[in-house]
């Protein structure tokens, strides 16, 4: 349980801080994206602006991490089931978030790739663990990095 409640910390300290920290998610491979990223939509009114990708991102984020370490406090099956169906709600949260800015964005693009990662992490034996890797990492630099030339400071 160390290594989940470890990985599960980062990810909070990533989500909430402002300093940088390893991130919590990353680039796709794109198979995984194709079969497991929820479809984005395209937006019906005009999409909001990358700063408000960022900071509804970063909400849904903070929000969802507070919610895995309540989960997380358990132990065994119930701890990583719950922490699956939220890593899977905020998915669709981040997908819905991405799908209300303009498809082109580089705001967009990033958090695609972020929301990417978790989809993976979502579906592994050990998501808390999965999180941590390579492709996460620089899939939440690369959406920082966005984010920052937004005017918003975010921490994935």
């Amino acid at each position: 349980m160390f290594p989940a409640v470890a990985a599960l910390s980062l990810l909070t300290l990533t989500a909430c801080g402002g300093e940088d920290a390893t991130p919590a998610a990353a680039t796709p491979t794109t198979a995984a994206t194709s079969a497991a990223t929820p479809a984005l939509a395209s937006p019906a009114v005009d999409p909001v602006s990358d700063k408000e990708v960022c900071e509804k991102a970063q909400k849904t984020s903070t929000e969802m991490t507070q919610a895995i370490l309540k989960a997380a406090a358990t132990e065994g099956e119930a701890s990583t089931n719950a922490t699956k169906a939220l890593l899977t709600q905020m998915t669709k949260d981040l997908a819905e978030t991405a799908a209300s800015g303009s498809p082109d964005s580089e705001a967009v693009t990033a958090l695609t790739a972020v929301n990417a990662e978790i989809v993976k992490a979502s579906t592994a034996a050990d998501p808390l663990t999965a999180m941590d890797n390579p492709a996460s990492e620089k899939a939440g630099k690369d959406f920082n990095a966005a984010c920052k030339k937004a005017g918003v400071e975010v921490n994935f």
